[in-house]
């Protein structure tokens, strides 16, 4: 028997593989917006094995009533006994975890003898799972202020705070630190000035400031990008504010205070890209396949 059973499923059969979903192996939640361009089906076929000349079907029901077309799997190739099969398989382009929550994936069996004097051949499959080759979660704004300009520090003007605001979808997601997207306006900030970033949480705790710039001037004008690192188990939804200060204090003679000009600010999660396990289904065996149950559907989620 051959081992590697289906080389590609057609990406639409395989829609639906994208059933149970534990979600990205980073503290983020499931982005149901991600695009999923392949998946991987990982077969475990038990003690009988799948024959030469049988074949393995995928169908996919999406949650909008659609069927997409049967798949032959594995184009006849038998699967051995108590072997681990994987495949790589490409979605259309445009599909989306969320795309698939609720939809139905059969798995079916055509063992038909295919020669004089064969009878019916039996298959135990003992389990199956799906991931997603790689996706990606992330970038998800939870704070942000813009104007022109939004802020400006001044000796009389030194702080400025946002409320963060995390999707209800994102609030248990526990990333290991945040992105800060800071645009200097017209009036730069000086080489010697200070900007820090401090974290209020919900509990009425202040976590360490950070000094974002270390002295290093911001052009007028300008973008930069700066990270804010969190303590392990900080979950989005314990985040209250982030206080964005300046200290301009002359720091040679005859320097008066520094000014400095926000545009804007944008705090961000950092994205992160993972494999995400979709299906994982087993027993001793999870299905038999005979003459007389030729197909089994599982239901698929995302959590």
């Amino acid at each position: 028997m051959k081992k590697n059973l289906f080389p590609t499923l057609s990406g639409i059969t395989l829609l639906a593989l994208l059933g149970s979903l534990p979600m990205i192996a980073s503290a983020q939640t499931a982005d149901r917006s991600a695009p999923v361009p392949t998946l991987q089906l990982n077969i475990t076929t038990g003690g009988d094995d799948l024959r030469e000349g049988s074949v393995a079907y995928a169908e996919i029901r999406l949650r909008d009533g659609r069927t997409l077309p049967k798949t032959n799997l594995n184009g006849g190739r038998g699967l051995g006994g108590n072997s681990r099969n994987s495949f790589s398989v490409s979605l259309p382009s445009g599909i989306q975890l969320g795309d698939l929550d609720g939809s139905l994936l059969t798995i079916s069996h055509d063992g038909a003898p295919r020669r004089f004097p064969d009878g019916y051949d039996n298959w135990n499959v003992d389990a199956m799972s799906v991931t997603t080759a790689r996706v990606c979660s992330g970038g998800l704004s939870v704070a942000s202020a813009t104007g022109s300009p939004w802020v400006r520090f001044t000796g009389g003007k030194t702080f400025e705070a946002v409320p963060f605001r995390a999707p209800d979808t994102s609030r248990e997601a526990s990333p290991s630190s945040l992105g800060l997207k800071i645009v200097t306006g017209g009036d730069d900030l000086r080489e010697g000035s200070v900007a820090y970033a401090e974290i209020r949480l919900r509990d009425g705790r202040t976590l360490p400031r950070v000094n974002l710039t270390g002295g290093r001037g911001l052009t007028g004008n300008s973008v930069r990008n700066f990270s804010v690192s969190l303590p392990a188990g900080t979950r989005l939804g314990d985040l209250a504010t982030l206080t964005l200060s300046h200290d301009g204090a002359p720091r040679r003679p005859f320097d008066g205070y520094d000014n400095w000009n926000v545009d804007s600010l944008n705090v961000t999660t950092p994205e992160v890209c993972s494999s995400v396990s979709l299906a994982n289904l087993s027993g001793r065996p999870w299905v038999r396949f005979t003459g007389g149950k030729t197909f089994e559907t599982v239901t698929l989620r995302v959590r």
